[in-house]
């Protein structure tokens, strides 16, 4: 016993000296969301002895189906880890729920003499410990890839490094987001996730001038116009003049700006919203 406690402590000091290799707001590299990690447990999507690669959850190559993805990276060795199994559970609740986010455990589990848990076990804490007994799809973050006979923990040194467990969140196009060493339940469930996927959502015509680069799924919020006083500017002046414009004052100019063929109060709403988060 007391020799496992003197590793980690020395497992501490060594991982001190770590750095991820991705900072927040850096973009993850082709190269790494095709790396290939073996499925160790299930999540029912994906079968144990598959292959998964980051890339399945990026649109622009699996054909246009785009995801969040929050990253739990646990070592079966590590105390912290079997201790957030529960807190990881009831997000699962929420993950499992929303067609948008995808939630995914990198599992280093193959230090021997101080692991107590093989993967499927550490899955199966997920139905002890929890309250809802999800199944996470968990990766082998152990996998060798550059064949030197050691242990890669490849995931966790992209986007921790530093300890576990650790958190990262990445969104719809593959930018790391957040990354935590411990995690929040409330601020993952109620501020983070529903932020990024909000962002995922909004206007896709080019044409619009509420456009933008980053949605990848069109919410019929498009904005055509709206600088009725041509200042080069959208602002009260504007929302003043669409008032007229709607209580019948005689102005010259297009006031649908939701192009639903109509000029009314939604298009005072649309050109307000554009005023107040544009």
């Amino acid at each position: 016993m007391h020799l496992n406690y003197l590793f980690l402590l020395l497992l501490t000091l060594a991982l001190s000296q770590h750095r991820s290799f991705y900072s927040v707001g850096d973009t993850v590299s082709y190269q790494d969301q095709n790396l290939e990690f073996n499925v160790c447990h299930s999540d029912g999507n994906y079968e144990i002895g598959e292959n998964f690669s980051l890339s399945n959850y990026n649109g622009e190559v699996n054909g246009g189906e785009y995801k969040v993805s929050l990253i739990s990276m646990n070592a079966t060795w590590w105390p912290a880890c079997y201790d957030f199994v529960s807190l990881m559970d009831s997000l699962m609740e929420y993950t499992t729920q929303n067609q948008d986010l995808e939630f995914i455990v990198s599992l280093d589990y193959n230090l021997e003499a101080f692991s107590d848990y093989e993967c499927l076990e550490w899955g199966e804490l997920y139905e002890t410990l929890g309250i809802y007994g999800h199944d996470p799809l968990i990766l082998n973050g152990d996998t060798d890839f550059d064949s030197d006979g050691y242990y890669d923990h490849h995931l966790w040194n992209m986007f921790a490094g530093i300890t576990y467990s650790s958190y990262a969140i990445i969104d719809h196009n593959m930018v790391v987001r957040y990354l935590f060493d411990s995690p929040n339940y409330n601020d993952f469930r109620n501020v983070y996730l529903p932020n990024l996927i909000d962002e995922m959502y909004g206007c896709t015509d080019i044409d619009a001038i509420n456009y933008s680069h980053n949605v990848v799924y069109e919410d019929n919020s498009c904005i055509y116009g709206g600088d009725f006083n041509q200042d080069e500017s959208i602002d009260i002046n504007d929302v003043l003049i669409l008032i007229n414009m709607i209580i019948d004052i005689e102005i010259e100019a297009n006031g649908d700006l939701n192009a639903d063929g109509n000029t009314d109060i939604l298009d005072i709403i649309s050109l307000i919203n554009l005023i107040l988060y544009n």
